[in-house]
């Protein structure tokens, strides 16, 4: 582990690493989403439910960091005094669920 302390960073600069480093979770669950793809072509029948529902779970989860991600991408491209104006970037998440997470851990107490 790096010990290295970081000097303070800007929102957006954070954010855009966070978006980033989201972006490659997604590509690694495209690679997780092929590699069960070629699984299921071999399975037994009776075990193809099985990997049919973890197909699906992977996917929930693909989409999940993609959400993530363009929400964190929209908010690191917003200029300011390091507040962020978040209503545009929770409207354009397609996964109701997730917006509905982000608004409520979003929201002030």
């Amino acid at each position: 582990m790096m010990s290295d302390n970081l000097a303070p960073a800007s929102v957006e600069t954070v954010l855009k690493a966070i978006s980033t480093e989201m972006s490659l979770a997604a590509v690694a669950c495209g690679h997780l989403d092929v590699a069960l793809g070629k699984i299921l072509e071999v399975v037994p029948d009776e075990h193809r439910l099985s990997v049919m529902q973890e197909l699906h779970t992977v996917d929930l989860l693909a989409q999940h960091i993609t959400a993530l991600t363009d929400f964190t991408g929209n908010l690191s491209q917003q200029h300011g005094q390091g507040v962020l104006e978040v209503n545009d970037s929770l409207n354009a998440i397609t996964l109701g669920d997730v917006a509905a997470r982000l608004r409520a851990s979003i929201a002030p107490e």
